[in-house]
């Protein structure tokens, strides 16, 4: 009896350690699973930027209220801003599941107090820069439902869009304004909406001496 007891509990013990055993080596996956996910998160690419922007017929750059640089969409200077103003929305896939704006940009600010003049008196704080479109833009978000007014329920467009050059080498929200009516009456005021995305347009500052045009 003895001896039959022994070799119950050695069995019971053998099972056991080789279920810890067991258990142990899954989660020794698990982690190595979760490490090589990191690390293809950190080094896979993804690009933020917001499908709305699309290519505007003219780019201007101001240092203030004074014209620093400016070229429409035939010059070279055009190309080459508008692939460095792509690499500003350059990130990680991890940085951007972690910052909350992998799915879409936020757009917000509708309010009749909101009024694109005041927004570009404190944008002339630096440097910033407009798109200008020739055609009328619909507001949209990337998977291209349109952003509607609050006021009517109608598609909202825009001819004009500004954001500030920052100077400081960080991803940040980037908040960009495009100027829309609430009304089509011909005196209408021009309000501005707020396109907000993760950026880092320190790059932009690096180069601009060469968007210099003026």
């Amino acid at each position: 009896m003895p001896n039959e007891e022994f070799m119950l509990d050695h069995e019971v013990a053998l099972r056991k350690k080789k279920k810890n055993k067991i258990i142990a080596l899954s989660l020794l996956g698990l982690v190595l699973a979760l490490v090589v996910l990191i690390i293809v998160g950190a080094c896979v690419p993804v690009n933020l930027k917001p499908y709305l922007i699309g290519s505007p017929s003219r780019v201007t750059i101001y240092n203030q209220s004074q014209i620093y640089g400016e070229f429409d969409d035939d010059q070279a200077k055009y190309s080459e801003f508008m692939e460095d103003f792509a690499d500003v929305f350059e990130t990680s896939y991890l940085v951007a599941l972690f910052s909350g704006r992998l799915g879409d940009y936020k757009i917000s600010g509708q309010s009749e107090s909101l009024i694109l003049s005041n927004v570009l008196s404190e944008l002339k704080s630096g440097y910033y820069v407009e798109f200008k479109y020739e055609n009328p833009q619909t507001l949209t978000y990337n998977d291209g439902t349109e952003y509607k007014s609050i006021y009517n329920g109608a598609s909202l467009t825009f001819t004009s869009l500004y954001f500030a050059i920052s100077q400081t080498d960080e991803l940040v929200n980037l908040d960009m304004y495009v100027g829309v009516k609430y009304s089509d009456a011909d005196n209408a005021t021009t309000y501005a909406l707020k396109v907000t995305q993760k950026a880092n347009t320190y790059s932009l500052y690096d180069k601009l001496a060469n968007y210099k045009t003026y």
